[in-house]
């Protein structure tokens, strides 16, 4: 009984290791061909790679002067308020103006007739009208506070029969803050902007004696160089300069980029067709569209980038798409 155990495990150890070499002969081919196939994989030469390039505009700096304006209120007023008056007792018998006209000096505003020569054109019925007195506008203006609108109207000697603003007297009333009255003197010129954003120019004429309790400024008149009509009490921005004209470098505003803090601020300059730098700068007077770069200095033909530098770092392959010179 032994013996038969005996021979049966041995039986099946011969067959194991039977099964055994018969499977070392084929992991041996299957390790070799992938050997093969890494070293053949490794020896296939590496593709070159492209960094990417951002698109960009370019442009150059140009030299000039940018103002820096202190920007003040203003309100249109017209000095000579004219009041026509009645320099008799009597009748409006002509009216020859409606409110708002404008009117010339010499212009026939009003007829008025004496009480007698009224009441007896009117009894008789006669053409021939006697006692009639003619008004005539004084000035150059506009027709305001019409009060004597119908004929056959009665008035007093001294009544107002009508105001006119005259045109040659329109100024403009600016307030201005106490610590910039050294910028506003006689002589001195600013620039108007209208509620359309028309600009027009302005001079500074003379100071008022009076202050404005709440705001502390001081009322300050300046002339318009125009010749057209403005209403009474329209607000205007008044711009005025209060630099030194210099000359320096100007780039527009889309160069500059500035840190969260707005503490530093740089440009992005090429140093050549494909690569730009990080150029830290110093800023002077801005406007909406330009500012000044006050260093460093840069030569004539250096381009910048103007559009596409926001978020760039300090040395950036680019693709310039359209230059602007």
């Amino acid at each position: 009984m032994a013996s038969k155990n005996h021979d049966k495990t041995k039986t099946q150890y011969i067959k194991h290791l039977q099964n055994y070499k018969q499977m070392k002969i084929t992991v041996i081919p299957l390790i070799t061909a992938l050997i093969f196939l890494d070293s053949c994989i490794n020896q296939q030469p590496a593709r070159p790679t492209t960094a990417p390039k951002t698109q960009v505009t370019v442009t150059k700096l140009t030299r000039g002067y940018l103002p820096d304006y202190i920007q003040m209120t203003g309100k249109t007023i017209y000095l000579n308020k004219t009041g026509i008056t009645s320099p008799i007792n009597g009748y409006v018998t002509k009216v020859n103006i409606r409110q708002g006209d404008k009117v010339k000096k010499g212009d026939l505003l009003y007829e008025i007739q004496t009480p007698e020569a009224y009441i007896m054109d009117n009894n008789s019925g006669s053409a021939n009208h006697y006692g009639i007195i003619k008004i005539y506008a004084p000035v150059n203006g506009r027709v305001i506070n019409l009060n004597s609108v119908n004929r056959g109207l009665f008035v007093n000697k001294g009544d107002v029969l009508c105001k006119l603003l005259a045109s040659n007297d329109l100024m403009l009333q600016v307030n201005v803050p106490v610590e910039y009255v050294n910028f506003t003197g006689a002589g001195t010129k600013c620039k108007v902007i209208l509620p359309d954003d028309k600009v027009i120019e302005g001079l500074f004429t003379k100071e008022l004696a009076q202050m404005d309790e709440k705001s502390q400024t001081i009322k300050v008149l300046a002339q318009l160089n125009t010749t057209g009509f403005f209403p009474e009490n329209m607000i205007t921005k008044v711009l005025v300069d209060r630099s030194v004209k210099h000359t320096a470098q100007i780039a527009p505003k889309t160069c500059l980029q500035t840190n969260a803090l707005m503490t530093r601020f740089w440009i992005m300059k090429l140093i050549n067709d494909t690569t730009a730098i990080q150029v830290f700068v110093k800023i002077g007077n801005q406007t909406h569209r330009q500012v000044e770069i006050l260093s460093p200095l840069f030569k004539p033909g250096d381009l910048f980038i103007n559009q596409g530098a926001y978020g760039l770092s300090d040395t950036v392959l680019i693709n310039v798409a359209e230059p602007n010179n």
